[in-house]
């Protein structure tokens, strides 16, 4: 086996330690170390039910070798989860210091009466009704687990004890505020009130030990297509809830007997992970913690005037006829899509709008840009993504809500997916389109780093007609033949090949030769190997990898992964230096799958004075040395040394687009 580190899998939970490490940080702030643990347990969870899910099934397929790698994950999680007990012990006990006690049920009988009397009427009025025991008999079957839900394992001690199954409410806040501003779980009010569920058991003690379950989220679906590619995609979201357990998290003071009732009966196996905690799990509810402290949060940075778009006050269409226009948010403003999109659906020149979805904010301004489209006489064509992960039934509304207003929707080239991000609007002078690194998602672009060129390029803009008139196609019964594009780079056309080809002529310069890669996966082994061979041939080469890298280290190849309070989304590929540099924007990672098996658009940034800003962009991300960590022979996510002048790519990123904004006469 070749180096464990490099697995996908294992180097995807090395990433997710690195979010560990922001919480664990001292640097951040309190609050913000506490939502990096929410974002850790989330992570986590989705990594077992998509990664750990498909080691199990390699493993049940005969390929033996991935039980090695199950073991050493379990043991890492084991490692890290201990890591995040210590981490969560030692902000909870920071927060303390500050006024914000989180206390249990033992503790509240520590708190005045009228406390008490609230966390009763709290209980009854909105708890009680909701809770659903069930008792567990024998040789009866467990109940169905929801995947990802909060149970209790409940025990009644007696002469003949007996066990029980709590489900916590979903809809419930998991934090109650309390009327004098202590904290509590709501896990905690129910253990405090246990006796109001079962009184009419007899027994000397009851005890309430959490767990849950994570369930294979992987989607059978074959090439049959006749019975309709959405009631396709219905039936096996259906079958997901049953999905096989791929994680059983449980309560370390679990009476054995409980225990094993619940292994027993969930039928784990050998490949199966069972794996003690702590007291509480669903750690991703940390992500909303309801305290708001300002001292103990990230400064606040508001997005920085665009130099042109923010004082701009016509058709953009026109601008974009005159001049290209790149936007990256957070730093700037994710308004100014929504507004392109918002003026094409009232503009009586504009005739058309096509886009691609792939995940939107749950009350999208970008769908509602879309229907008042429809609404104004617009012919409006969408491909909606309904593969997804996790967003799959959120996409099914949208796409039949679209229906319901007359546009036109279609669903890609099932199976593959199309995760490419792409607008086009049809006017009577012409055409623009708008090429993104990432979601046309309003919810996450105050999250997320990724950018949007909005240009009126002609050989952009017939590469755009050439991908939606394939989507058509596709929809259609005719034959697909695969379309020609001069100035994109689209999977699985012609992208691996024309990076195969950059990649080959920066490796002919010897030392003269520069390439960077910055992505969230760098995977695929052919391009790693033509990578390699032009380090090999003096070619320096800068690599900015968020999530799974799978190179071996050399001395040719700086490799870092940088985390801060952003998600790092932006997909970039740069050959060559200065002037003669070619870069390309884009929403594909180096992967296989994106490579070959999706749909995906990378962008060339032609305008030279864009291209300037965002090879310097670029730069900075190279020369962080606060957040960026280096990827080593094993990813043990050593920091770069924290050498003068520091450099904190993010908010340096933030300070280089207020100075565009200052030089453009704002008063920033």
């Amino acid at each position: 086996m070749k180096n464990i580190a490099q697995i996908r899998e294992v180097s995807t939970l090395s990433f997710n330690e690195r979010v560990l490490q922001e919480a664990e940080d001292p640097r951040n702030p309190l609050l913000e170390r506490l939502k990096f643990l929410g974002i850790y347990s989330s992570n986590m969870d989705e990594f077992y039910k998509v990664r750990v899910a498909s080691i199990q099934r390699r493993i049940e397929l005969g390929n033996k070798s991935m039980i090695q790698v199950l073991r050493h994950i379990v043991e890492k999680t084991r490692e890290l989860d201990d890591r995040f007990q210590k981490a969560y012990s030692e902000i909870t006990e920071g927060l303390e210091a500050h006024g914000i006690r989180i206390i249990d049920e033992e503790e509240l009988a520590g708190e005045p009466p009228e406390v008490r009397e609230w966390v009763r009427e709290y209980f009854a009025d909105e708890v009680l009704p909701r809770l659903v025991p069930v008792i567990l008999r024998d040789k009866m079957p467990l109940p169905q687990f929801t995947d990802n839900a909060l149970y209790f394992g409940i025990k009644m001690w007696s002469d003949s004890h007996t066990y029980a199954i709590l489900e916590l409410p979903q809809d419930l806040p998991r934090f109650v505020e309390l009327p004098n501003g202590r904290i509590m779980y709501l896990d905690d009010i129910i253990r405090h009130k246990l006796d109001d569920v079962f009184y009419i058991f007899r027994y000397e003690k009851i005890g309430a030990f959490e767990f849950k379950i994570s369930r294979d989220a992987e989607l059978d679906i074959d090439n049959d297509f006749s019975e309709g590619y959405v009631r396709k995609m219905e039936r096996v979201l259906r079958q997901r809830k049953g999905g096989r357990p791929t994680r059983f998290v449980y309560d370390s003071a679990m009476p054995e007997g409980l225990l094993k009732r619940l292994i027993r009966g969930l039928n784990l196996g050998a490949s199966d992970t069972a794996i003690g905690g702590g007291r509480y799990h669903n750690m991703r509810d940390l992500m909303r913690f309801p305290v708001k402290r300002p001292e103990l949060s990230f400064e606040q940075l508001c997005p920085n005037p665009h130099p042109v778009l923010d004082r701009y006050r016509g058709r953009m269409i026109d601008l974009v006829a005159r001049q290209d226009l790149l936007i990256t948010y957070p730093y700037q403003s994710f308004d100014h899509v929504v507004r392109l999109l918002r003026e094409a659906a009232i503009d009586p020149e504009v005739q058309e709008i096509y886009g691609t979805l792939y995940r939107v904010a749950n009350r999208s301004q970008v769908i509602n840009a879309l229907i008042n489209a429809t609404r104004n006489g617009k012919r409006v064509f969408v491909n909606v993504e309904l593969q997804a992960r996790f967003d799959e039934q959120q996409n099914i509304r949208i796409s039949q809500k679209l229906l319901e207003e007359r546009a036109t929707v279609t669903y890609g080239v099932p199976p593959m997916k199309v995760h490419a991000k792409v607008l086009l609007i049809r006017h009577q002078n012409g055409m623009v389109c708008g090429f993104s690194t990432g979601n046309f998602n309003e919810s996450t672009a105050g999250a997320y780093v990724d950018s949007f060129l909005v240009t009126a390029h002609p050989e952009l803009a017939a590469d755009a007609v050439r991908l939606f008139d394939f989507f058509g196609q596709a929809a259609g019964i005719r034959a697909l033949s695969p379309p020609r594009f001069r100035q994109l780079l689209v999977s699985p056309f012609n992208l691996r090949q024309k990076l195969t080809q950059l990649i080959n002529a920066e490796r002919k310069k010897g030392r003269d030769g520069y390439i960077f890669f910055k992505v969230n996966h760098l995977t695929d082994k052919l391009l790693i190997q033509k990578i390699i061979a032009a380090a090999d041939a003096g070619v320096q080469v800068d690599l900015v990898v968020r999530t799974t890298y799978a190179l071996s280290p050399h001395s040719n190849i700086r490799a870092i992964s940088i985390l801060d309070r952003y998600l790092e989304h932006q997909r970039a590929y740069i050959f060559g230096r200065g002037d003669d540099a070619r870069v390309y924007l884009s929403s594909a990672d180096l992967m296989e799958r994106n490579l070959d098996w999706r749909v995906e658009v990378a962008f060339p940034i032609l305008d030279p004075e864009l291209r300037r800003q965002a090879l310097e962009v670029m730069e900075l991300q190279i020369r962080d040395n606060v957040k960026a960590r280096i990827l080593d022979q094993n990813q043990t996510n050593p920091y770069v040394p924290h050498k003068k002048p520091l450099c904190r790519a993010q908010y340096a990123t933030h300070e280089y687009y207020r100075k565009l904004a200052k030089q453009a006469g704002f008063d920033v």
